[in-house]
């Protein structure tokens, strides 16, 4: 009972903080909504991709079907949009918007939606699902009170005091975890500052990363070097263990 009040005490506490955030957590949401992109941004992606022999696509039906199952892609049936695809750094890359449906707006029943922009770029092989993300206050307390009732199993530590409290991996596959997540991987994760804003999903044979606003033209190669970095300190035997 003990181990339960000693988590359970700062976790109340946690949340009671957290309650303070929410206006302003929720007034970023609304102004991500209402994030306008111009005629000349969207010109842009369309010859960024002229420029370096990419393909652009203006919206895929059904796109987003395949990444159902971890945020932002919450329903099935949804469009991406503005798909831009290609070579970069020698890997397949590829960047797109995704646009749910808001049901938690205040003018739900129109037609209001968020915008998520997603990065892609193709592994070796496919792997086992894994996120790795750096939770925010009310995660971390959902987390600690999941690991008090045993509800945690699918989140892996690995006994890295620093990486553990800042961040959060997700997987059914803890070894396949393990063989990922080298000093080189952990030590770039912690000190990189591109990390803030992304998190990252191996998902298939693909690394995703991903953050809420608008595709634009000149954010492009920021996140896919980001990405690139991460992939190409995954250690070899990674692929060769799926």
């Amino acid at each position: 009972m003990d181990d339960v009040l000693e988590v359970l005490v700062p976790t109340i506490m946690f949340l009671v903080i957290a309650a303070g955030f929410v206006g302003v957590i929720y007034g970023i949401r609304r102004v991500n909504k209402r994030d306008v992109r111009s005629e000349q941004d969207q010109a842009g992606l369309v010859q960024l991709a002229q420029e370096r022999g990419w393909n652009y696509t203006a919206q895929i039906p059904g796109g987003a079907e395949r990444y159902v199952g971890a945020p932002p892609f919450r329903a099935k049936g949804h469009f991406l949009w503005d798909h831009v695809a290609g070579e970069f750094r020698g890997h397949a890359v590829s960047c797109f918007e995704y646009r749910p449906r808001d049901f938690d707006a205040d003018d739900a029943g129109t037609n209001d939606h968020r915008y998520f922009v997603a990065f892609t770029v193709t592994m070796p092989t496919p792997t086992p699902e894994m996120i790795i993300d750096r939770p925010n206050m009310l995660e971390r307390a959902d987390n600690r009170l999941n690991n008090v009732f045993g509800l945690g199993d699918n989140e892996v530590k690995l006994g890295n005091p620093e990486f553990d409290e800042d961040f959060r991996i997700i997987t059914d596959d803890e070894p396949f975890a393990r063989t990922v997540m080298t000093e080189d991987l952990v030590r770039f994760l912690l000190s990189d500052p591109r990390v803030k804003d992304g998190p990252l999903r191996f998902h298939g044979n693909e690394l995703i990363t991903w953050f809420e606003g608008r595709l634009r033209p000149d954010g492009i190669d920021a996140k896919l070097n980001y990405l690139c970095d991460a992939l190409e300190r995954v250690p070899a035997q990674a692929w060769h263990s799926v």
